[in-house]
């Protein structure tokens, strides 16, 4: 490539980088004239609970009260009474359990031992809650048993629809559907279930709306066209004058969607409903998972009562974030500075590289994981030891050149030794990071999380060792009239005759 082209290359190329970068961490600022803000990539990521802070709430199936309702109950009560209380609990760990001596006939100990039919339903149920919240696509999240009777779940503060989650996951009840307050025909059958009549329930979009999409089997598209007359539009009812019949969705004695004549399209063979704004998204994908999971797995023989939800600060402080995006400039700009300290002009390339690694994996991290899972510490560690990679390889590169030149090559035959001696070395770690990530895939939800963003790194160092910093060398080495000053290297002539 001649001189001026590559010169040409150069600023072209420098210009993307710079505005990508810009794209990428530039500071956020007010929009001159308006009310917007700009925002770059890195500040709109879903943080996790280390780096932004949560809540939590606590789940007690009926007939299991934490030590604290239970002191503050037996407080309020006197003589009889208060005695007929301390009978009616059983201690266990921090719970009380419901006895059978109290007359209830929820009761979930007998016999100095937990009923097994509700330790089994708890179990089934436990399992169903933690695959719901997994299904919500959320990473940063935990569900755990306390005292081996009660469920604590945590969510990241990013999860703007935390509260709906809570409540909804954990309703166990059967799915039914009623018209006018009575089950439909089709569902009066023995053995009949919903997921006869309805095929799937997904989340779909149009003209900056959200909503409900539900798909019914044959029998479903039936059962619509024979009610499809007897429900009122969506409008009728807006002055409140008339009560209208709807088709309704119901989970135990929850509605959960509302179907109205007009929520019936194409045919009977599908309902949209359930229209939302955009940036109430998580509504919608939230009541998607909570039908879904109840078609395919039915309900359960337990109740589930949620605990007042309760917030929490990021684990690291709640400075944290600020405190890790000023270690990680410093980082960055002391790889970007030692390259061209040590390699001179060669040094360019690995701040090229290191721009280019930033640029990808920041706005892969925002735009195309971002709806899969939440940004970490552990996030924030493998974005920095690609980035250390990247500039130890191209350090590795440049002894390698180095080395043949030692050997009285010319600058051209040097550079073209180097990269193909250690290509094999340098596809052998990658290869290897690669698997290892590809492992961890099998691991549990936060381990499975951050090997999906060890891939992203492991992908995109490799691209850039491999093949983009070769590039930016070649073009910066055609525009370089001196070649050995462009790696600092002394040439050495022989003048023995």
């Amino acid at each position: 490539m001649g001189k001026k082209k590559s010169v040409v290359l150069m600023v072209l190329l420098t210009i993307v980088i710079v505005v990508l970068c810009a794209i990428t961490v530039f500071p956020t600022f007010a929009v001159p004239g308006t009310v917007k803000k700009w925002t770059p990539a890195v500040m709109q990521y879903d943080l996790g609970s280390d780096l932004g802070g949560g809540s939590y709430a606590y789940y007690y199936p009926k007939g299991v009260i934490s030590e604290t309702e239970y002191k503050n109950n037996l407080e309020a009560k006197t003589g009889d009474e208060k005695t007929e209380y301390e009978e009616s609990y059983v201690a266990h760990k921090g719970l009380y359990l419901l006895a059978e001596s109290s007359g209830d006939k929820d009761y979930i100990y007998a016999n100095d031992a937990v009923v097994q039919d509700f330790e089994d339903e708890f179990t089934a149920a436990a399992a169903e809650i933690t695959a719901r919240f997994k299904a919500k696509g959320l990473s940063d999240y935990r569900v755990s048993v306390v005292d081996d009777y009660a469920l604590k779940v945590e969510l990241p503060a990013s999860e703007t629809s935390a509260s709906l989650a809570y409540s909804y996951f954990a309703n166990m009840g059967e799915l039914t559907i009623e018209k006018g307050g009575e089950t439909v025909e089709e569902l009066k059958e023995d053995g009949a279930k919903v997921s006869d009549l309805i095929k799937s329930v997904s989340v779909s979009s149009k003209y900056k709306m959200h909503y409900l999409k539900i798909k019914f089997t044959d029998a479903g598209k039936e059962m619509l066209a024979g009610v499809k007359d007897e429900l009122s539009e969506s409008t009728s009812s807006s002055d409140g004058s008339t009560t209208p019949t709807t088709l309704d969705i119901k989970l135990g004695d929850e509605t959960l969607v509302q179907i109205y004549k007009d929520s019936v399209t194409d045919n009977n063979k599908e309902v949209r409903t359930y229209y939302v704004e955009a940036e109430n998204l998580g509504q919608v994908e939230t009541l998607q998972v909570l039908l879904s999971s109840a078609i395919e797995n039915g309900g359960f023989d337990i109740e589930f009562n949620v605990s007042e939800i309760r917030y929490f600060e990021p684990v690291y402080g709640e400075n944290a974030l600020t405190l890790l995006y000023i270690a990680l400039a410093v980082v960055i700009v002391a790889l970007l500075v030692a390259p061209v300290v040590l390699m001179n002009r060669y040094g360019v390339v690995s701040l090229y590289a290191s721009l280019s690694y930033l640029i990808i994996v920041g706005l892969c991290f925002a735009f195309i994981t971002g709806g899969v899972f939440e940004i970490t510490l552990g996030s924030m560690l493998v974005f920095l030891l690609g980035l250390v990679l990247v500039n130890v390889i191209q350090y590795h590169i440049f002894g390698a050149i180095r080395a043949e030149l030692a050997l009285h090559k010319t600058a051209e035959s040097s550079v073209k030794g180097g990269y193909k001696k250690t290509l094999w070395g340098i596809v052998d770690i990658y290869a290897v990071l690669l698997l290892g990530a590809l492992a961890l895939l099998l691991g549990a939800a936060g381990l499975h999380t951050l090997a999906l963003q060890a891939i992203v790194c492991v992908v995109t160092g490799a691209f850039i060792n491999l093949l983009w910093a070769r590039a930016i060398n070649f073009t910066l080495l055609s525009a370089s009239k001196d070649k050995y000053k462009y790696f600092r290297f002394v040439r050495e002539d022989d003048d023995d005759e």
